[in-house]
């Protein structure tokens, strides 16, 4: 890399120059289990509304190609299956995210899948790019804050996936860089959803496969010649930071391949948004104190604004009105956890949002902004909380959670990963099929091996 090269030409170097035996052991491994984890989450959102659109879409395109889609087992263009595997990921937001900030890295893995089973490479291949792809994703995520700008972190899907993909499609170096420019350039997303309401709309999965099928048709035409401008990332963030807090840091750039990434971020261990994690926590071991939720009279919870404000702490959170919007309310998953003991992928089902008895609890249910909390999570990440529950009778429980389960200063074992999978599974595949998926993710290799992962991933067959 030199000094005159751009952000997007530093990405593509990198790339390019990668090969998996380059990464320590631990980052390639954390990829692996990433991987089974991203699975198992686009397998779980089979048969929600959104998803069974996109595949009657996908079925009715008359795209050819040999890309499956995942659960399905229909084979469609590798865009095509970007969109539709890329909005499975997403729905459930249930799929990992940066402990560092930046978003889901695993939204891009979609596409690079579609492209590794659409030019027959293996399994090796797939898992190179999985960890290019979080490495480069994560240098862009601290260069700049989408989010801030009211950009939406998907953002940067549109950036780093179509140089990977290129790679994988055979085109050079060079097809990159445009692939890169062309995707980027079109494939900003403006956080039209993302805010304090009773009612998130759907987009908020699909647009993660949109962007993911830009990326790949972006890949595609570079491979054939079409160009766009090295310098278009420095171009948008130029324009994007003269209303920033803080400039773009393109110097993040130059510790690819030295600094890793990607054994940092958050495997989730329930289906909610991340910074609802530690408050699901905190009213599971409440709800595994007492011999009923009818003992407790009341519960007041601390934490940053992110859990007690904000989206997920809203007055709408507390009357959600979409599978997007309880996935979102810090008051639904927490009524569900003290309801039920548990947050899976059932206590969302048949609009549980809208039950007397969720809305009650929920009602019970305090949200205060804490400073020093607050400081914490902004100064050093910390996502803990502090939920306070007084007793009938004048009793009172004390829960504190300083980094939800899931986080990497609490990793969840390959055993609870399993274990996750198993209730994101459940009812569309066998009871054997997680765990053969799992190993397989972490075991796999040549070319066959990607063809048995596909395998692994369908539950459903037609025409």
């Amino acid at each position: 890399m030199t000094d005159t090269d751009t952000m997007i030409e530093k990405m593509a170097e990198f790339v390019y120059d990668f090969r998996l035996s380059s990464a320590p052991a631990e980052i390639e491994r954390a990829a692996r289990r990433h991987l089974a984890d991203t699975l198992a989450c686009g397998i779980g959102a089979h048969g929600q509304p959104p998803v069974a659109a996109l595949v009657r879409y996908a079925r009715n395109a008359a795209a050819q190609g040999n890309a499956t889609l995942t659960a399905y087992g229909n084979t469609t263009s590798p865009a095509m299956a970007a969109l539709v595997n890329g909005t499975m990921v997403r729905y459930l937001d249930a799929n990992d995210i940066s402990a560092f900030g930046g978003g889901h890295f695993s939204d891009g893995t979609p596409p690079l899948l579609a492209v590794a089973q659409h030019r027959s490479l293996t399994a090796n291949d797939l898992i190179t790019g999985t960890v290019a792809l979080y490495e480069i994703q994560g240098a862009l995520a601290r260069s700049f804050d989408f989010m801030k700008r009211g950009y939406h972190a998907l953002t940067q899907i549109a950036w780093t996936t179509p140089i990977i993909a290129t790679r994988m499609l055979g085109g050079d170096e060079t097809a990159a860089v445009h692939a890169a420019g062309m995707s980027g350039a079109m494939g900003m997303a403006l956080n039209t959803w993302l805010k304090p309401t009773n009612s998130i709309p759907s987009i908020k999965g699909v647009a993660v496969g949109l962007a993911g099928q830009r990326a790949v048709e972006c890949a595609e035409l570079a491979t054939l010649g079409i160009t766009a401008s090295p310098d278009a990332l420095e171009t948008a963030l130029d324009t994007l930071g003269r209303i920033a807090d803080t400039p773009p840091a393109p110097r993040v750039f130059d510790k690819l391949g030295s600094e890793w990434t990607a054994d940092r971020h958050v495997i989730k261990s329930y289906p909610s948004q991340i910074y609802t994690q530690a408050a699901v926590q905190a009213a599971l071991e409440l709800r595994g104190r007492v011999n009923s939720i009818n003992e407790i009279e009341s519960v007041s919870l601390y934490g940053h604004k992110n859990v007690c404000g904000g989206v997920q702490g809203s007055s709408g959170a507390y009357r959600p009105r979409s599978r997007e919007a309880a996935d979102h309310s810090t008051p639904f998953v927490m009524a569900t956890a003290l309801l039920h003991g548990r947050v899976t992928l059932e206590e969302f089902e048949n609009d549980a949002w809208l039950s007397p008895s969720v809305i009650e609890v929920m009602d019970n249910i305090r949200l205060i902004v804490d400073t020093d909390m607050d400081r914490a999570f902004t100064e050093s990440g910390i996502f803990g909380v502090r939920l306070e529950a007084r007793l009938y009778g004048g009793g009172s429980e004390t829960v504190e959670v300083h980094q939800p389960k899931g986080h990497p200063d609490d990793p969840l074992s390959d055993t609870e990963i399993v274990d996750k999978m198993e209730w994101l599974m459940n009812g569309k595949a066998d009871d054997s099929t997680p765990r053969r998926l799992f190993e397989h993710c972490m075991n796999m290799s040549n070319a066959s091996d990607l063809v048995r992962l596909t395998e692994l991933c369908t539950v459903e067959r037609t025409g």
